[in-house]
């Protein structure tokens, strides 16, 4: 499935208004926010249609609940598919099999931790308004995939450690960058390992680098971190390492890195992160020089021109030498 999915959802009481980017949406909140009832509308249509007194338009939605929900599920296609927070499953190595590769896009009601999903930063709303009309807005806003909370109008920010959240292309990028500085570079080795690295470092200044576009799970407990750590942590959150150097424009304007959405198809790419992995391969397989590989990144990338472009993409980071 691609595309931008707009959908539009009322009745006599409540309307809400979403549009959903791509094929994992999460919907945060307080309880009384308005979560339940968007659910309930939903499955009330589902089950009563227009004898529910809901209208639905923009596409085709529908609640997923229960313990046949595999086999549900296997019969949807290009479907948004809404599941509510008390259904278990979500948390299942199955459910977040079904995902991967499946042709519908997802919007989950959860204020639980997902780790076994790769969702976007982005991707995490919470419902805006108390009256009748009702719309979705970000959990997190950013300044260009910078993060600086409390003080997002403190730039340059100046670490001392740049944490990466693997230890491939990513990390050998920067490890190259801040060579000859005071500055030093360590992998997580996973986004869930990033919390370790914090404790061993709380008294530095340091920046994260991670994949925004599969690191929502762990964006609530990084903001919190952020908030006991009086301006000393800085996050930033690219869709990838891939998309930092597409966006550079050493490859020229390539098509694909604006309204992704039109191009990632949910059942090709769990997450845009392997899409824009896979287009900057397929733009630099034909140059044995600049062929690029995730796990060992090739010399071109850290030559200085090209890495200058690459920072240059990071006005919020000052790494003196």
């Amino acid at each position: 499935m691609i595309g931008r999915v707009s959908i539009k959802i009322s009745n006599q009481r409540n309307s809400y208004k979403f549009t959903l980017n791509r094929n994992i949406t999460i919907l945060r909140g307080d309880s009384g926010t308005g979560k339940t009832t968007l659910y309930d509308m939903i499955r009330d249509y589902n089950n009563l249609g227009k004898e529910s007194g809901v209208k639905i338009s923009g596409g085709n939605i529908v609640t997923l609940e229960g313990k046949n929900w595999e086999d549900e599920l296997d019969k949807l296609s290009n479907s948004v598919v809404v599941i509510d927070e008390g259904s278990k499953f979500v948390f299942s190595k199955e459910f977040a099999s079904k995902v991967k590769g499946c042709n519908n896009y997802f919007l989950i009601i959860t204020r639980s931790y997902l780790s076994q999903l790769p969702y976007s930063v982005d991707e995490i709303y919470r419902i805006k308004g108390t009256g009748k009309n009702k719309e979705f807005e970000r959990v997190y806003t950013d300044i260009d995939k910078f993060y600086d909370n409390p003080d997002p109008n403190r730039f340059p920010f100046r670490p001392d450690i740049i944490i990466t959240e693997d230890s491939k292309s990513g990390y050998e990028f920067f490890l190259e960058t801040i060579k000859n500085t005071y500055i030093k570079c360590e992998a997580a080795g996973g986004k869930s390992k990033i919390k370790g690295l914090l404790k061993k470092y709380k008294n530095f200044n340091i920046i994260i680098v991670a994949d925004g576009a599969a690191i929502g799970c762990e964006m609530e407990s990084l903001v919190k971190e952020q908030e006991l750590s009086y301006g000393k942590l800085a996050l930033f959150l690219p869709e990838s390492f891939e998309w930092l150097i597409l966006k550079s424009g050493i490859f020229g304007d390539s098509t694909g890195i604006t309204e992704t959405y039109i191009y990632a198809d949910s059942k090709k790419y769990e997450s845009w992160e392997q899409y824009f992995t896979d287009l900057l391969m397929k733009l630099s397989e034909k140059d044995s020089y600049k062929k690029y590989s995730k796990v060992k990144l090739p010399l071109y990338y850290i030559q200085p021109d090209i890495r200058e472009k690459i920072m240059m993409q990071i006005p919020h980071i000052k790494l003196d030498k």
